[in-house]
C-alpha cells in the first residue's frame, strides 16, 4: 500500500478513534445497501464502521480493490447523503441513554485530577441536546470521512470529482481527508500501443 493510502486509513482511523473516546458508538450500521452483493455489502459495513485499520490496512484495500467497481457508488452515496436515517437515530438514542447515565453522576464523590475547574464546570454544563448533537455529528462525521478514505483506494473518475469537489470546499470538514485521498488515487494507465 502507498505511503498515501496509509496516510489517509491512519488519518480516519485517528478521527474516528478520537471519536471513540468521546464516546461515539464505533458501529450503527443498518442493512446492507441496495445494488450491492452479499459480499460486496459485507465489505462496504466492515469499511464505514471501522474504528481502526492498524495492522490490516493491506487486507482492507484489497478487498475494496476487489469490489470497487460495485462499491464506488456506494461510497459516492455515503460521502453526499451520510449515514442512513435509521443510523443516526440510534446513534442519537444510544447518546441520550449516556448522557442520562451522565447526569446522574455526583462529582462531589470523586477527586478529579488534571483538569481545569473551568473545564469540569463547561463538562458539567453541556446540555442534553448538545451533547446528543456532538455525538451524532461526531458519528456521521466519520462515516463519511471512512467513505472518502475508501475512495482514494478504489479510485475511478467520478471518485476523483467527487473527492476533488470535497477537496475544494475549505468549510468542509472531510476536505484535508479528501486531499489526502486524492493524492492516493489510483493512477490511470497509459494507453497502450
Amino acid at each position: 500500500m502507498s505511503p498515501t493510502v496509509r496516510a489517509v486509513v491512519r488519518r480516519v482511523a485517528a478521527t474516528l478513534i478520537a471519536a471513540a473516546v468521546l464516546g461515539v458508538p464505533a458501529v450503527a450500521t443498518g442493512q446492507p445497501r441496495p445494488g450491492l452483493s452479499p459480499a460486496a455489502a459485507l465489505v462496504y459495513q466492515r469499511w464505514l464502521a471501522s474504528t481502526c485499520v492498524e495492522g490490516e490496512e493491506e487486507a482492507r484495500a484489497a478487498e475494496l480493490r476487489r469490489y470497487g467497481t460495485e462499491l464506488a457508488p456506494a461510497f459516492e452515496r455515503a460521502i453526499t447523503a451520510g449515514p442512513p436515517a435509521a443510523d443516526q437515530a440510534r446513534v442519537r438514542a444510544a447518546a441520550a441513554a449516556r448522557y442520562a447515565e451522565r447526569a446522574k453522576f455526583d462529582f462531589g464523590t470523586v477527586r478529579i485530577t488534571g483538569l481545569e475547574a473551568a473545564d469540569l464546570e463547561r463538562f458539567k454544563g453541556v446540555t442534553e441536546r448538545q451533547y446528543v448533537d456532538g455525538e451524532v455529528r461526531r458519528y456521521v462525521l466519520g462515516y463519511r470521512s471512512n467513505a472518502v478514505a475508501a475512495l482514494g483506494v478504489i479510485g475511478g473518475t467520478k471518485a476523483q470529482a467527487l473527492l476533488a469537489r470535497v477537496a475544494a470546499d475549505r468549510r468542509d470538514p472531510l476536505a484535508p481527508a479528501a486531499r489526502e485521498a486524492l493524492k492516493s488515487l489510483p493512477q490511470p494507465k497509459p494507453p497502450q500501443r
